[in-house]
């Protein structure tokens, strides 16, 4: 299984999703470019460029195929690499994704790339958790908001400002009928960023595609509801195998 974190995160992040597969699965994680301990730059991150670092995971791993995990951003590079290498990926599961936004959330997204440019990773890490979870996780839950709000924190922001002006570019909609893996969605009940609408798009183009909302949980769903995530992906693959 090859697991890909979300923009700003790293691989650290799947640490509850390993525990739960490990047993089970050969898992890998990494970090993605520019992020954790992985060096990057703004240029690395055209969708095409992405979903080459994912392919050479592949290949540095002598992988030819493998079940592969997208978290938000990555699982828009997840569905470009199924679109470009279909042999490859055995399986999809994409979590709190899309795979294209209104021109409302192109411009905000645009906005957001151009406050971390001028500001810094302090100037958008408010409104990122704000989108990211519930007000019950940033009430109850410090340890989560504290570990997130430090990895953030320490980011290039000109890398942030890139990733979201890929992410704004993004549209696969009118190819999402040529991925032919079995595809499991899940997204958060309360996902602003990438809300239940988007990931039934998703279902409504993907052939092979089965979708689960997910309560009590909004944009980072592996991290407010690990359980309930692991339950889904493991049933998942239990039924794929």
């Amino acid at each position: 299984m090859v697991l890909v974190h979300s923009v700003g995160l790293d691989l650290s992040y799947w640490d509850q999703q390993i525990a739960a597969l490990c047993g089970l699965h050969d898992v890998i994680a990494f970090d993605l470019p520019g992020h954790g301990r992985s060096p990057g730059s703004p240029e690395d991150w055209t969708v095409d460029k992405a979903a080459a670092v994912l392919a050479g995971v592949f290949r540095d791993a002598g992988l030819a195929s493998a079940h592969v995990v997208g978290l938000s951003v990555d699982g828009m590079i997840a569905q470009a690499l199924a679109l470009a290498a279909p042999a490859a990926v055995r399986s999809l599961t994409l979590i709190d994704t899309a795979s294209a936004f209104s021109d409302e959330s192109r411009l905000a997204m645009r906005s957001r790339a151009d406050v971390a440019r001028v500001g810094g990773m302090a100037a958008v890490l408010r409104t990122t958790l704000e989108r990211w979870f519930t007000p019950a996780t940033m009430d109850q839950r410090p340890d989560i908001i504290d570990r997130v709000s430090k990895t953030l924190l320490k980011d290039d922001p000109m890398v942030h400002a890139a990733m979201w002006e890929m992410i704004a570019s993004v549209d696969l909609v009118k190819d999402l009928h040529r991925v032919v893996s079995p595809t499991l969605i899940l997204v958060g009940e309360h996902d602003s960023s990438s809300p239940p609408a988007s990931a039934r798009q998703l279902q409504q183009g993907i052939l092979r595609a089965t979708i689960h909302v997910i309560p009590d949980a909004a944009h980072m769903t592996p991290l407010e509801q690990p359980k309930k995530i692991n339950k889904h992906l493991l049933a998942f693959l239990a039924d794929v195998a």
